[in-house]
C-alpha cells in the first residue's frame, strides 16, 4: 500500500475528532440533535482550517443509516463511501475550475430528482467565491427555495467576494485560524501515534510557520520527517525552514540589556555568518522582547516551550520596562524601514545602535534658570558704573538706589515742561516718546536696535540702565517719571501721535509741510546735527537746575512696599513618618515614571537615613531598582541631605500617596453632589420642569 500523507491521514471523520472551531461544532451539533437543519450553510476560512471536513462530516451525519444524528457511526457503507470520497449522493464541485453559468446550469438540473441512496442529495462547492457573477444569479433561486432532499454546503476563502444575495441565503460560520499553542498540541499527539521521535522546540518551530493552518502543519510535519530521517529535531527543523537560532537572538538582547556595543557586534558578525534574512532576525528580536514584556506583567505566563524559560525569567527581571517597550517598537520601525537601507546588515546595525543610542536614562530633569532672551540688546556706550555681569537689582532696593547702582542719575517725580522742541526737527524714528501720567505704570515699548553711527549724542551720559536676567544684557527702556527727552532714547516704532496730558506741544509754526520734508529726508546730516546740538544744551539745562526745585504738582501715590520672601527650609528627615509620608509626598515634586511609581509606596518605618517602603504589587510591572536609586536622589535633596531607599512589593494597607489623593477626590465628589442636591435653583428645576440629577455627571473641578 502506498504512502499516505498526514494530513490524508489523520483528517478528523468524527465532529469530535476536530481540533479547535469549538463555536461552529456546537451549532451544528444541536442542530442535529434538534432536527433544526437549514438548506443552505456557508463555511468561510483561511486554507487547512476545516472547512471541508466539516462538511462532509455533515453530509455523513445527514445520510448515516443509523439516523440524522450528530455522531454518524462511522462502520455502515454510507459512511464509508462517504470517507473514500465515491458517495454518489454527495456531489463535490470544484468552483474554481467550473465557473461558467452553462456549468451551473448542469448543475442544477439534477437537482429535482431524489437522491440515489441517501437520505439527502449534498451539493458541496469549495472556492465558491470563483463563481462568475451570471453563475451566482442562476444559483439563486435554487439555494433560496430548494426541494426538501437537497443541501448546499458551501466553502470559500474569501467570503467578501461572494454577493450579499448569496449570504443572506445561508447561514455563515467563520472558522478561526489555529493557534500555534493548538497546533503543537495535535502534532504532538499525531507524532506519538506514529512513533516518530521529536524535540519539543521543533514542534513549536512548525507550528509558528503555519502561520493558522493544521492543514500546513501537517504537510511541514512530514517535510521535517523526511528531512531529519525518521526524527524531528529542532536544529534540523531551523535549517529546513531557514529560521534563525535563537541562542544568536538572545545574545544581542543580552548585549542590549548590558549595554555592551562590543559583546553586540560580535553577536552581529557571528549572526551575518549564517547569511539571515534580517527582517526575520528583527522579527525574532521583537517576538523575544513581546515575552519578555508578558513575563514582566504576568509572571506566571512564562512558558518553557523553547527551553529559553530561565533566560526569559532572567531578563524579565533585569531589564527595565520601558526599555523593552522601546526596543520592541524600534524593532517593527526597522522591519518596515529596511528596504530603504543601503543594505539589509547596515540597516540591522543601525537598529541596534538606536537601541543603544535612545535608552530611556530616567526622567530628565527640567531648567529652573531663566534662558537668555533671543533678541540681540540694543548698541551702546558703556555707562560709567554698571552692575556685575548677570546681577539683577533687588527688589528690596529703592529707585534711587537702583539707578545709583546703575550708574543713572535719580530724577524727580515731576519735571517742568522742557523747551518745546518742533516735530520738523526731530525725525520720526527720534521722535520723543510721551511720558505716563503720575502714578501709572509704562511698558517697555519694543523697538528696533538704534545703529552704532546714528546714535544720539546723549548716549555718552549715563542713564538708568535694566539688567536682563541670565546674561547681564542691558536694554535702555524710557524711565516712567523722567521727563519726555530721557524717554526719547529709545525709539519705537512711528506711530500717529496721539495726544496726553504732559505730551510735549509742537509749535504752531512747525507745518505739515516741514514734517513731510523731514519725512522724506530723515537721515540729513545737517538736520540730524542741529537737532543733537538743541537737546544736548536741554539736557544740560534740566541737569544745571537743583532738585529741590522741582515739586509735583500731582501728588504720587506710595507704592507698596515688597514683602521679603523668606527662603524655604529644607524638610525635617525627622519628621517623616509612615502617617506623614501621603500628605508629605506632593511636596517632593516627583514627576514622570518615577512619579507612578512612587505615588504607589507605603512607609514602612525609618532608621536614621534609611527609608523603607513597600510598593504595591498591583504596579510593580514597570519598577526597576534604578527607580529606587532615583527615589533615594529625589528625596535627599528634598530632605537636604544623604538618604538611603529600600522598596519592596508587596501588600500595602492604604498608606500611600495615590491612595489619598483618591480619597480626597471621593469626598471632593460627594461634597459636590451633597452641594448640588441642596441648591435652591435645582430644587426648582426639578419642581418645575421635572428634572432630575444624575449623580455620575457630577465632576468636581476645583
Amino acid at each position: 500500500m502506498s504512502y499516505q500523507v498526514l494530513a490524508r491521514k489523520w483528517r478528523p471523520r468524527l465532529f469530535r475528532e476536530m481540533v479547535g472551531q469549538e463555536h461552529v461544532l456546537q451549532a451544528l451539533i444541536n442542530a442535529l440533535d434538534n432536527n433544526r437543519l437549514h438548506h443552505a450553510y456557508l463555511f468561510a476560512g483561511t486554507r487547512g482550517v476545516g472547512k471541508t471536513t466539516i462538511a462532509r462530516i455533515l453530509a455523513k451525519c445527514l445520510n448515516c443509516e443509523t439516523g440524522v444524528s450528530s455522531e454518524p457511526c462511522g462502520q455502515c457503507s454510507v459512511c464509508t463511501e462517504i470517507a473514500d470520497g465515491r458517495f454518489v449522493d454527495l456531489i463535490e464541485v470544484d468552483a474554481a475550475s467550473r465557473t461558467k453559468v452553462e456549468d451551473t446550469r448542469e448543475l442544477l438540473e439534477n437537482v429535482q430528482y431524489a437522491p440515489t441512496r441517501g437520505r439527502y442529495k449534498v451539493y458541496l462547492i469549495d472556492e465558491v467565491h470563483m463563481l462568475s457573477n451570471s453563475s451566482f444569479n442562476a444559483l439563486l433561486k435554487t439555494l433560496e427555495e430548494p426541494p426538501p432532499h437537497v443541501k448546499f454546503l458551501l466553502a470559500t476563502t474569501d467570503p467578501q467576494k461572494l454577493p450579499v444575495t448569496v449570504l443572506s441565503r445561508c447561514l455563515q460560520f467563520n472558522l478561526k485560524n489555529m493557534s500555534p499553542e493548538r497546533v503543537v498540541e495535535h502534532l504532538r499527539f499525531v507524532l506519538e501515534k506514529e512513533l516518530v521521535p521529536f524535540e519539543e522546540a521543533a514542534l513549536w518551530h512548525l507550528g509558528r510557520a503555519a502561520d493558522g493552518s493544521m492543514r500546513d502543519a501537517m504537510s511541514l510535519t512530514d517535510q521535517a520527517i523526511a528531512f531529519g530521517g525518521g526524527k524531528i529535531s529542532e536544529a534540523e527543523v531551523r535549517a529546513m525552514l531557514g529560521t534563525l537560532d535563537s541562542t544568536l537572538v538572545w545574545k544581542l538582547i543580552r548585549a542590549l540589556a548590558e549595554e555592551n556595543p562590543s559583546a553586540l557586534f560580535a553577536a552581529v558578525d557571528e549572526l551575518s555568518q549564517q547569511a539571515p534574512d534580517y527582517s526575520a532576525a528583527l522579527a525574532e528580536l521583537a517576538a523575544i522582547l513581546h515575552r519578555i514584556a508578558i513575563a514582566q506583567v504576568l509572571p506566571g505566563a512564562i512558558d518553557n516551550a523553547l527551553g529559553d524559560a530561565e533566560q526569559l525569567q532572567h531578563h524579565a527581571a533585569s531589564m527595565a520596562g520601558e526599555n523593552v517597550q522601546l526596543f520592541y517598537q524600534m524593532a517593527l520601525l526597522a522591519r518596515r524601514d529596511l528596504p530603504l537601507a543601503p543594505d539589509p546588515r547596515g540597516g540591522f546595525e543601525m537598529a541596534l545602535l538606536r537601541m543603544l543610542a535612545f535608552k530611556p536614562q530616567g526622567v530628565a530633569n527640567i531648567p529652573t534658570a531663566t534662558l537668555s532672551g533671543a533678541g540681540q540688546p540694543a548698541p551702546q556706550a558703556a555707562p560709567a558704573a554698571r552692575p556685575a555681569e548677570g546681577a539683577a537689582p533687588s527688589p528690596e532696593m529703592t529707585p534711587a538706589a537702583q539707578a545709583a547702582n546703575t550708574g543713572a542719575q535719580v530724577m524727580p517725580q515731576q519735571a517742568p515742561q522742557p523747551p518745546q522742541v518742533s516735530s520738523a526737527d526731530i525725525s520720526p524714528c527720534e521722535a520723543p516718546v510721551p511720558a505716563a501720567p503720575p502714578g501709572a505704570e509704562q511698558a517697555a515699548p519694543v523697538s528696533a536696535p538704534v545703529p552704532v553711527d546714528d546714535a544720539p549724542p546723549w548716549s555718552e551720559d549715563p542713564e538708568p540702565q535694566m539688567s536682563s536676567s541670565g546674561e547681564g544684557a542691558h536694554e535702555k527702556k524710557p524711565v516712567a517719571d523722567a521727563p519726555p527727552q530721557y524717554a526719547a532714547a529709545e525709539a519705537p516704532v512711528p506711530q500717529p501721535p496721539q495726544r496726553m496730558p504732559q505730551e510735549v506741544e509742537a509749535p504752531a509754526e512747525a507745518s505739515t509741510a516741514d514734517v513731510g520734508a523731514v519725512g522724506a529726508a530723515p537721515h540729513r546730516a545737517d538736520d540730524r546735527a542741529a537737532m543733537r546740538e538743541r537737546l544736548r544744551q536741554q539736557v544740560a539745562n534740566v541737569e544745571s537746575t537743583p532738585s529741590q526745585a522741582f515739586q509735583p504738582e500731582v501728588e504720587v501715590a506710595p507704592q507698596p512696599a515688597v514683602e521679603e520672601v523668606p527662603a524655604v527650609p529644607a524638610a525635617r528627615l525627622d519628621a517623616l513618618s509612615p502617617g506623614s509620608w501621603p500628605a508629605m509626598y506632593p511636596q517632593v515634586g516627583v514627576t514622570g515614571i518615577l512619579h507612578s511609581i512612587a505615588s504607589h509606596l507605603e512607609l514602612l518605618g525609618r532608621q536614621d537615613n534609611i527609608l523603607s517602603f513597600t510598593l504595591d504589587q498591583s504596579f510593580s510591572s514597570l519598577y526597576d531598582e534604578g527607580h529606587q536609586r532615583r527615589l533615594a536622589d529625589v528625596l535627599g535633596d528634598f530632605f537636604g541631605q544623604p538618604v538611603t531607599v529600600q522598596i519592596q512589593v508587596g501588600e500595602v494597607h492604604g498608606g500611600t500617596p495615590a491612595r489619598l489623593i483618591a480619597a480626597t477626590r471621593e469626598a471632593q465628589l460627594l461634597s459636590a453632589r451633597d452641594a448640588l442636591n441642596k441648591d435652591p435653583l435645582v430644587h426648582e428645576l426639578q419642581t418645575e420642569l421635572g428634572a432630575q440629577l444624575v449623580p455620575e455627571s457630577v465632576e468636581f473641578l476645583g
